[in-house]
């Protein structure tokens, strides 16, 4: 009876392997953050700014402190740059976008290509990410942090299933194989009696 041979282990993804892209992963969501909202951050960093650096040379401006003056000053600018800043965000939050697309698919791609056949549509729902991303204030929801969280998690359950079927079928190839010797050695014993009882 020829013996099934036993395949090689599969390889099982962790959270740990899975991390260091996560992690990546959200900061781009983070810059993309920052820039669907710049018509917000984009003032708000500037009255920071101010409010730090002009702490000593502002005084007081009409009772104003520095950091009240550094405020309304920020809120005018933000009114008056607005018709700038929204483009700039909404052409800068789409760059890195494509930017967090391309460089996160190269690394899974290279990286964890098992992921492709581990989940059903996986490149289709990445490919979704990126066009949910593009979408002006759509994007500032963490889509790629969102949507690899759930492949990989996906991919790490389907994996850890088929490793416990890959242990238990070498299980039982190991079990049939100390049958198939246990069976040989009965046979060679029984042919070493017969031979002795012939003589």
């Amino acid at each position: 009876m020829p013996q099934k041979r036993s395949e090689p282990e599969p390889e099982v993804m962790t959270w740990g392997k899975a991390l260091p892209v996560l992690i990546v992963a959200g900061i781009f969501d983070l810059v993309r953050l920052f820039f669907q909202l710049f018509w917000f951050f984009g003032p708000a960093l500037a009255g920071l700014y101010c409010t730090s650096t002009a702490s000593g040379w502002v005084g007081s401006l009409w009772g104003l402190t520095e950091a009240a003056a550094c405020t309304a000053g920020a809120v005018v600018a933000g009114s008056a740059a607005s018709a700038f800043t929204v483009p700039f965000g909404v052409v800068m939050a789409g760059a890195t976008g494509l930017i967090a697309f391309l460089a996160l698919g190269l690394w899974i791609a290279r990286a964890n290509a098992r992921i492709l056949k581990s989940v059903a549509n996986a490149p289709l729902q990445f490919a979704g990410a990126f066009a949910v991303g593009e979408v002006p204030l759509l994007g500032a929801f963490p889509v790629f942090t969102v949507v690899l969280w759930k492949l990989y998690s996906t991919q790490i359950k389907v994996e850890k299933a088929a490793h416990a079927k890959w242990k238990k079928e070498q299980v039982a190839l190991r079990q049939q194989e100390r049958e198939q010797q246990r069976e040989q050695f009965m046979q060679a014993q029984a042919t070493e009696l017969a031979a002795a009882d012939v003589y």
